[in-house]
């Protein structure tokens, strides 16, 4: 008990430094907000960056440095001098930005001048007449409408592409349905991958020809025994695990078997919702640095598990056929390895149950971490 408090102790300690030094770092122009509403007024400069997060977020004014929002609704009627990077469930962009815009928003509406390039993905994206974009536009979305003028390239692929506005680059796209209006200017040349041809107004002007390819088909060309390298690969991790630490591989192990519900719970707490912690830590420049800390943390632990899970089918396997000892062998190990193989060989069913186990894996290593010992029930 006196361990554990000099423990905790000392990370406190260390995270009120860590806290410190981050807040040392912090510019003071910077504005962080969060909320169900956050909105910049219309008579409003920022100085510095602006992080938000929040249901709804309007910026009517001015930010003169990058901007970093996530949100339900984003709606941008002022100005953004630098780079703005904006995640929404919908973005509409009425005012200009001084330099690259990426948005990831289920329907997007750009209105108005991106002065660098443009990256969207996205399940619907409409390009206004009133758009100016300088640079090249870098497009992943269901359907794109591209009515204003584009400077660069448009690179990507999407499901159905209209263009009816002016191009001065290249168009580089994979796409299902490719349209060309009435008011389309195609300077620079097409080369698109679909299995149709494309529409093509006869108003619309193409300097070049178009090019297209038939999209490729993948074939099956997996050797029968393709699934022994990943196999093998996942035997000599779990068994280097074993050898450098049998003891906290067992303590995972046991954790995972105990008859509770809780490893699997914290696992899909811990596997769903730790990247929403680490993007809400993102926007604010104070967690910037412990959000990156976080997220090595995670995909470390997802490593982890994939190699401990298959000390755990292993187990349960040797519980199945009646084994009495609940200790991990190498005997063990192998009968893992053999289980999680055809169990991957299921098409549906076994990829399933591969992920519970993982969840469940992930669950007992944070509960291992948060409990290190269990208390003894009488």
């Amino acid at each position: 008990m006196k361990s554990l408090k000099i423990n905790i102790t000392q990370i406190l300690t260390l995270s009120f430094i860590l806290f410190l030094f981050i807040v040392s770092f912090a510019s003071a122009n910077t504005v962080v907000r969060s909320g169900e509403t956050v909105s910049i007024a219309e008579d409003q400069t920022v100085e510095g960056d602006v992080y938000a997060a929040a249901g709804t977020i309007n910026v009517s004014g001015v930010i003169n440095e990058d901007a970093v929002i996530m949100g339900g609704q984003v709606t941008l009627n002022g100005k953004i001098n630098q780079d703005a990077f904006l995640l929404a469930g919908g973005v509409d962009v009425h005012g200009p930005v001084g330099d690259d815009l990426r948005i990831v928003s289920g329907e997007i509406t750009i209105a108005d001048e991106v002065a660098g390039d443009l990256f969207v993905m996205g399940g619907s994206v409409r390009i206004l007449s009133s758009a100016n974009i300088a640079g090249d536009v870098v497009l992943y979305a269901g359907d794109a409408v591209i009515e204003g003028f584009v400077g660069g390239d448009i690179i990507g692929t999407t499901g159905n592409l209209r263009i009816v506005g002016t191009v001065d680059g290249n168009i580089d796209i994979t796409v299902n349905k490719l349209v060309f209006g009435d008011r389309a200017n195609i300077k620079g040349s097409v080369t698109y991958v679909s299995s149709q041809k494309l529409e093509r107004s006869l108003n619309a002007t193409l300097v070049n020809d178009p090019v297209r390819n038939d999209p490729i088909i993948p074939q099956d060309n997996s050797h029968p025994l393709s699934w022994l390298v990943p196999s093998l690969l996942l035997l000599f991790s779990v068994a280097v695990w074993f050898l450098l630490s049998k003891k906290s591989l067992n303590i995972v192990v046991t954790r995972s078997l105990q008859k509770s519900p809780r490893p699997f719970l914290i696992g899909i707490v811990t596997f769903f919702f730790t990247p929403i912690a680490v993007g809400l830590l993102l926007v604010s420049m104070i967690g910037s640095l412990l959000s990156f800390t976080l997220l090595l943390s995670y995909f470390l632990f997802i490593a982890l598990s994939f190699i401990a899970v298959i000390a755990v089918i292993g187990q349960i396997l040797m519980i199945a056929f009646n084994r009495s000892s609940t200790r991990t062998s190498l005997i063990s190990l192998v009968v893992g390895v053999l289980g999680f193989t055809l169990l991957s060989m299921l098409p549906v069913l076994g990829q399933t149950i591969i992920f519970a186990f993982v969840l469940l894996t992930l669950g007992a290593m944070v509960d291992v971490l948060i409990r290190p010992k269990l208390e003894k029930t009488k």
